[in-house]
């Protein structure tokens, strides 16, 4: 139920123990706004506490900082966009295959999402230094490029090689989905004909290397 506050919508206090679905509105909307907004600094915390219908202080009784609010959104979407590669990958033991699969469901997942997916690649100061980690500590989007790291090694069969291949097929794919965000207006081929392309370029820079 919605109460009105100085011109505000205002949701009535939750129940004992249902804290959590309050916390997971407040991480959803905070994800909208910053995905909108393409700069944290430009998303405060009564935006929102607004947007679910809170007051600020509701906020921060589970989030201490917007920092804390900002890293759990990006912690939220990175882990979402790794499992995506992940069962992107799956249903098929060929190594190759699974490495398309993954990349495939990559650059469907950008594309149907933009603004999340710019929020996470294409926005500055959304690293460590913006979340509030701290200096030194690793990247939220880490485990992501592990994941791939580990597609590209299973492809290539080397661990020594896969960083620096993953990393190049990781700039084609953003390529792909970041130029037609941004500039849909173009005569872009098929997305998968890019796909494959990248993926073969990753193959012919692996035997180049070997």
């Amino acid at each position: 139920m919605l109460t009105y506050f100085e011109g505000v919508a205002m949701r009535a206090r939750y129940r004992k123990g249902e804290g959590e679905r309050l916390r997971i509105e407040l991480l959803e909307a905070a994800s909208q706004l910053l995905a909108e907004a393409g700069d944290p600094r430009d998303v405060s915390v009564r935006a929102v506490a607004e947007a679910v219908g809170v007051t600020s202080p509701s906020v921060y009784r589970h989030f201490p900082s917007k920092q804390d609010l900002v890293r759990e959104v990006l912690a939220l979407r990175f882990g979402e966009f790794r499992e995506t590669l992940v069962a992107g990958a799956r249903g098929t033991s060929d190594a190759g295959e699974r490495l398309l699969r993954a990349c495939r469901a990559y650059v469907r997942l950008g594309l149907a999402n933009p603004g999340h997916y710019r929020l996470l690649f294409s926005t500055a100061g959304m690293g460590p230094a913006g979340a509030g980690l701290g200096q030194g500590a690793p990247h939220p989007g880490a485990p992501s490029l592990a994941t791939l790291i580990e597609l590209v090694a299973d492809r290539v069969g080397d661990g020594v090689r896969s960083s620096p291949l993953a990393l190049e097929l990781w700039a084609s794919l953003h390529g792909i989905v970041d130029l037609r965000i941004t500039k849909p207006e173009l005569d872009w081929p098929p997305e998968d004909d890019l796909i494959q392309l990248a993926v073969r370029a990753s193959d012919e820079a692996a035997t180049n290397r070997a």
